[in-house]
C-alpha cells in the first residue's frame, strides 16, 4: 500500500490531479464535478469505493447469471452435456449491452476517490479506493488503473480487463505498464 501510495502522490505532484480532473469534466458537468470533490473533501472515498465495487460485482454476477441461464435452457432441451458447458461458458464470456460503460463507471469512480484522499490532505492508508483496488486487482493491475486514469476513462474497462477475458483476446494477452514502474 505504501508504494502504490507513493506512486499515487508522485503522479499528482506531477500534474496527474489536473489531467484526473479533465477526464472527469468529459462525463459530468463541472459543478457535480465540485460538488463531489467538496463533499467528500476530509471524509474520504468509502462511499465511493463501495459504489464503484458494487457495479463490478454486479457485472460479475450478470455475466453468471446469463451463462447458468443459457446452461438450463441447454439442458432442458435435452442437449448433451459438453454442448450445455459450451453454451454456459460462451454466454458467461460474451459481452453483455452497457457492460462497458458500467465497467467504466466503476472505474471513473474509483478514480475521483483516489483524487479526492489526495487532495484531501489524508493519508492515503486511508484512501479505500486504492485499498479496494490493491486489494482486488493487485499492484499491477492498480499501475494499469492510475496510467489509464490519467487518458480516456472509456478505456478503463479494458485497461483493467474489466470485459470478459477470453483465450487470444486483447484483454487477455494484452499489459499496460506506467512508464518507468517496471
Amino acid at each position: 500500500m505504501n508504494s502504490a501510495a507513493q506512486t499515487c502522490a508522485d503522479v499528482v505532484s506531477r500534474g496527474g490531479g489536473d489531467v484526473i480532473t479533465s477526464q472527469a469534466l468529459h462525463y459530468v458537468s463541472e459543478a457535480t464535478w465540485n460538488a463531489l470533490v467538496e463533499r467528500h473533501r476530509g471524509k474520504g472515498c468509502e462511499a465511493l469505493a463501495s459504489l464503484a465495487r458494487a457495479l463490478l460485482d454486479g457485472k460479475k454476477s450478470l455475466h453468471s447469471l446469463v451463462g447458468s441461464l443459457v446452461g438450463r435452457l441447454w439442458a432442458a432441451l435435452g442437449r448433451p452435456r459438453i454442448e450445455q458447458i459450451f453454451a454456459r461458458e460462451l454466454a458467461a464470456r460474451v459481452p453483455l449491452p452497457l457492460g462497458q460503460e458500467v465497467a467504466a463507471a466503476a472505474r471513473g469512480l474509483q478514480a475521483a476517490g483516489i483524487f479526492i484522499c489526495f487532495t484531501a490532505g489524508g493519508t492515503m492508508q486511508d484512501c479505500a479506493c486504492l485499498r479496494d483496488l490493491l486489494l482486488n486487482e493487485g499492484k499491477a493491475q492498480f499501475e494499469n488503473f492510475l496510467q489509464g486514469a490519467l487518458q480516456n476513462w472509456s478505456d478503463l474497462p479494458s485497461r483493467m480487463q474489466d470485459a470478459i477475458a477470453t483465450p487470444g483476446s486483447p484483454a487477455a494477452t494484452s499489459v499496460h505498464r506506467v512508464p518507468g514502474t517496471g
